[in-house]
């Protein structure tokens, strides 16, 4: 009898103990799945600063063909270049997805006096910044697209059972989306 109670004994703690780790390996794996959410996060925010800087370089490109030639407007450039500062300073995504309203604001602005006021310095030059602007845009769209889908994953994780359990202990914490901006074609 005391036989069958040792042996009853030890099946417990058997089962108890599989249970138990059981559980630990749940919780290993959800926290390592958090953590490659989280490098991906570092990753497509570096793709998306990427795709900003890419429109920079385009933006500067269009300063350089028709800022000397626009010395009517200047207002038009300094909007501008405080928009891409402000972008540039940015630290978090709700500061960038701020400043890129206001660079994507700015940009249309330029445009839009180029267009009504400056539409003779149209020609191949412009066309293809015109084209390289676009691109980017476009491109901006994409890698904010795909940031935004990983944060969500990531910010779904963390707030579920047993995600919500480890981003207390390790101090995970909801992260922003960006806004995506509906680009308009600046084409003249």
């Amino acid at each position: 009898m005391a036989k069958k109670k040792r042996t009853a004994l030890w099946v417990t703690l058997g089962i108890l103990g599989f249970v138990i780790a059981l559980l630990l390996g749940c919780l290993i794996f959800v926290e390592a799945s958090i953590k490659n959410l989280d490098s991906s996060l570092d990753e497509k925010q570096g793709q998306v600063v990427a795709a900003f800087e890419s429109r920079s370089e385009a933006l500067k490109d269009l300063s350089n063909a028709v800022k000397s030639k626009m010395d009517l407007d200047p207002q038009v450039f300094t909007e501008l270049e405080n928009a891409e500062k402000q972008l540039k300073a940015a630290a978090d995504v709700k500061a960038m997805s701020d400043a890129n309203l206001r660079v994507d604001t700015a940009v249309d602005n330029l445009f839009f006096v180029l267009r009504d006021k400056y539409y003779y310095l149209e020609g191949p030059e412009l066309w293809k910044i015109e084209e390289d602007i676009d691109s980017a845009r476009s491109r901006i769209v994409i890698e904010s697209t795909d940031y935004n889908k990983v944060a969500k994953d990531y910010n779904y994780a963390i707030s579920n059972f047993p995600g919500d359990f480890l981003s207390n202990i390790f101090e995970h914490n909801k992260t922003e989306v960006f806004q995506i901006v509906e680009y308009k074609d600046i084409r003249l």
